[in-house]
């Protein structure tokens, strides 16, 4: 099983990456006037001559660098001469620079870089929802590469997993080790704000529904479970099916964790707690981000009160959001989820598509979830006031 890492820029990991079979390391600048999957603020600080060492770093242990172009909307800005002029520009400078990887959401943008660049080997990324048999075939009709299957709703669903895998002739990778809600109603939502959080346009994005799924699965932790995740100790039966390929999350976050999900997957087993590979915050090392951080992107007072984010700051400074945290909010005990834990699946309600009061996964959070009480009841109070400030106005400079 091949593995495609998140990057956070640090060269010095790529020898200990080159140990594993990483295919290739993903990622993104900040903001280079296109569309991505994740808010500008969220990018590591990284320019064009560091992503260019990094990428060459890479490439000398064998590992391809594969450039995001992912947002889900780019504001109908592709429709101008600037903006294609643009793209041309980002991926001829990505060529210049031995990058011949991209991945992108939307079809045009596919059909673009097939037309103008076909050097390029375009990935479509999991924002643009392939989630059946008809989907993954249009795609790979138009030229696509690979394709990465929906996760958030396919993981573990096997009937639609195999029905795609036999449709389509190219690579399919799956995400690993997201713990989004399973079924997320707010998944578009989520995809649209944060293509234009990171278009370069400079508007201020607050993420609520990162900030809203984080609340529930605080109010009830078996959402924890129902996440379609993918265990380590559970790699081979997605290997047996024909999928060869595991993306593993997060990008930006402190290497020594990055590495840890590297050789959780790589040597398909983990002990201790799951969520240390699930999570995508609550590190005892912050990430890295830019100079005067909250203040360029939260604390603007055209945009909000200054006084008024700070509310929103404490709450993600607790949790260990793009912030340090010492001790874990949320442990998941590996060792208490059933050995046939993903064999439960395919005879399960959910199986068919509906999250049922089976209980099966509650269940199982009661036995493997633990959560630190106090923080939790603090945390839920916090969260409660800033959407309760957030739907009547109080944040905003109105």
């Amino acid at each position: 099983m091949k593995l495609a890492v998140a990057a956070n820029y640090d060269a010095a990991i790529a020898p200990e990456l080159a140990r594993w079979p990483v295919e290739e390391v993903y990622g993104k600048l900040p903001a280079d006037g296109i569309s991505g999957g994740r808010p500008s603020y969220m990018g590591s600080p990284i320019g064009w001559d560091g992503l260019a060492r990094y990428a060459a770093a890479l490439r000398q242990r064998g590992i391809a660098f594969n450039y995001l172009l992912n947002g889900v909307c780019m504001g109908n800005r592709e429709w101008t001469a600037s903006w294609q002029k643009r793209v041309v520009r980002v991926l001829e400078r990505l060529g210049a620079m031995g990058i011949d990887r991209v991945t992108v959401s939307t079809p045009y943008l596919l059909e673009l870089i097939k037309a103008r660049l076909p050097q390029f080997r375009v990935k479509v990324g999991i924002y643009a929802g392939v989630d059946t048999p008809e989907r993954a075939r249009f795609w790979e009709d138009l030229g696509a590469d690979a394709i990465n299957v929906d996760s958030l709703a396919l993981n573990r669903d096997f009937e639609r997993l195999s029905a795609i895998r036999a449709a389509v002739r190219c690579p399919l990778p799956l995400i690993a080790n997201h713990i989004c809600l399973r079924d997320c109603p707010l998944q578009r939502y989520h995809q649209v704000g944060m293509a234009h959080a990171s278009d370069g346009s400079g508007g201020l994005f607050v993420d609520w529904c990162f900030l809203r799924c984080s609340r529930l699965r605080l109010e009830d932790p078996s959402h924890m479970i129902r996440s379609p995740w993918i265990r380590p100790e559970d790699v081979h039966v997605y290997e047996s099916m024909g999928f060869d390929t595991l993306k593993l999350l997060e990008r930006g976050i402190p290497s020594e964790e990055l590495l840890k999900r590297v050789r959780a997957y790589g040597e398909r087993r983990f002990e201790g707690n799951l969520a240390e590979l699930l999570l995508p915050y609550g590190f005892r090392k912050a990430p890295r981000k830019e100079r005067f951080w909250a203040l360029r992107h939260f604390l603007r007072p055209r945009a909000m009160r200054p006084w008024r984010a700070r509310p929103l700051l404490d709450l993600a400074r607790r949790q260990g959001m793009l912030f340090a945290l010492d001790e874990p909010l949320v442990h998941i005990d590996s060792a208490a989820i059933p050995a046939d834990f993903l064999e439960g699946f395919r005879t399960a309600p959910c199986a068919g598509g509906a999250c049922t009061d089976c209980g099966r996964c509650r269940r199982i959070a009661d036995a493997a979830v633990r959560l630190n009480a106090s923080a939790r009841e603090e945390l839920l109070q916090g969260y409660r006031a800033a959407e309760r400030a957030m739907a009547t106005g109080e944040l905003w400079s109105v």
